[in-house]
């Protein structure tokens, strides 16, 4: 394509995105608050349907749909949400925000706290105060990304993949770049279970938010051996079963056999109190059926999904571009995979499912919490934009009830009134122009925008 015709697109890509925001913002200023009031008191056990993908029952109404009544009332006796007014003064320090001075505080002050309560129920016995977690693998440990911004307000972050013992990674190089996405093959580098819990857990204690472990191994008694080491790690919440692994005993994948991944989730159960969430993969010949045997397990949720298996090759160098040849395809090019799957295990099992898999905007979590998930992890935009989960949590903290137009088709998206995240101002980094359909045109955006090259390779080893 010529320059001036593609810089043209890119342009035009660059205005689209700035209209949308414009959008945004104007439905942020009150234009759309009679319609807010309107539907606030519309029957909250849909609402709570489509945010959770529980089975259809008789319920008292949704705690959901009271807080936002409560917090319109509020706005009508005070002139403003809770997030408009100074906050309360707060005691506890894990609740605190950022102390002057502190880096964290210019994002604390351009992210504002949410003014309704968005608790969600990501795995039985785990509620999270919002729906927002990051993917294991994406945000390290937590603690490094803690020294930048204010991680307390995710609902929780997921530890990068943990192992019994040492493990250096595979060899270079480990991530190459795909169009909408990237591939990885990181090779579970890490320190091993017990130096985890002895260089984090103090770190994972102070953070003010919840910590789940994610655990890999290549036999059962790897993911036990795992659990136990972490018992009574601070912080730690509960335990991500990461069973993309394969068995050494048989070389297929634990998530590929029902029987097998059973077999792990019905260990770690045995081995902790705390809840098990099962990671399922993509590459499974049937994931459904591994993902009722994890339930009948005993799992209390399941994150849907991991990454998809694939491979570049470097036609210059006719090899692959990856160390290992082939690798797991993550980012905005597989959203449409995970959200499907993600629908069709809500409505196979009823312990709740965490959406995972391109999630660079509100408006994908909400296509994850519409397919029944109640909770999302944001993985891959994380590399393109350090604040990309905290941008999506609490980006102005609008929360709002749309109302759509027809009834979905499908039963487990019951209902035609669905809980709707509007976070104005979304889209100003690239991993937003990824998800708005200008995705061919990431870096060109990048660098028409601030002059320098953003390049996914420059992350391998990391």
């Amino acid at each position: 394509m010529p320059w001036r015709r593609f810089r043209k697109k890119v342009e035009r890509s660059i205005d689209v995105s700035k209209s949308i925001e414009e959008s945004l913002e104007d439905a942020a200023n009150g234009e759309e608050q009679e319609d807010l009031t309107e539907l606030a008191e519309l029957d909250a056990a849909n609402i709570t349907e489509a945010a959770t993908g529980e089975p259809d029952d008789d319920r008292a109404p949704s705690e959901l749909g009271t807080r936002l009544r409560d917090a319109l009332e509020t706005e009508e006796q005070h002139g403003g949400l809770p997030s408009e007014r100074p906050p309360a003064r707060r005691t506890s320090r894990s609740h605190e925000g950022p102390s002057e001075g502190d880096p964290r505080a210019a994002t604390a002050a351009r992210y504002p706290e949410f003014g309704v309560d968005l608790n969600v129920q990501a795995a039985r016995g785990l509620r999270l105060k919002n729906p927002v977690m990051t993917a294991s693998g994406t945000f390290g440990q937590g603690v490094e990304y803690a020294e930048l911004i204010d991680v307390s307000r995710l609902g929780a972050i997921v530890n990068k993949g943990t192992t019994p013992n040492p493990r250096p990674g595979n060899p270079q190089y480990r991530i190459a770049e795909t169009p909408s996405g990237i591939l990885n093959s990181i090779g579970l580098e890490n320190p091993g279970a017990v130096e985890v819990a002895r260089r984090y857990g103090k770190a994972w204690a102070e953070l003010g938010v919840p910590v789940i472990v994610n655990v890999a191994g290549y036999s059962v008694e790897d993911y036990v051996y795992v659990v136990h080491e972490m018992t009574g790690t601070p912080g730690v919440v509960a335990y991500e079963l990461n069973v993309s692994c394969p068995n050494v005993k048989g070389g297929m994948l634990f998530g590929c056999d029902p029987d097998l991944a059973a077999d792990v989730t019905r260990a770690v159960k045995a081995e902790t109190d705390l809840p098990v969430i099962v990671k399922l993969t993509p590459n499974a010949p049937d994931v459904v059926a591994v993902a009722r045997a994890c339930e009948e397990a005993g799992a209390d949720g399941l994150t849907a999904i991991n990454t998809v298996l694939g491979m570049r090759i470097d036609t210059k160098r006719r090899r692959p571009m990856l160390g290992t040849g082939s690798g797991g395809l993550s980012g905005p090019a597989i959203r449409p995979i995970a959200v499907h799957i993600t629908y069709q295990i809500a409505q196979a099992v009823s312990i709740p499912v965490i959406g995972a898999g391109g999630v660079t905007s509100a408006q994908d979590a909400l296509e994850f919490l519409m397919a029944g998930a109640s909770s999302v992890q944001v993985g891959t935009a994380t590399f393109a934009d350090p604040l990309a989960p905290l941008k999506l949590a609490e980006r102005q903290g609008r929360v709002h009830l749309r109302r759509d137009g027809e009834r979905p088709s499908a039963n487990r998206m019951k209902g035609s009134d669905h809980l709707a995240l509007d976070l104005p101002g979304i889209g100003e980094r690239t991993g937003q122009a990824v998800a708005r359909g200008v995705d061919e045109t990431l870096h060109m955006t990048e660098r028409l925008r601030s002059g320098r090259s953003l390049r996914w390779s420059s992350f391998a080893g990391q």
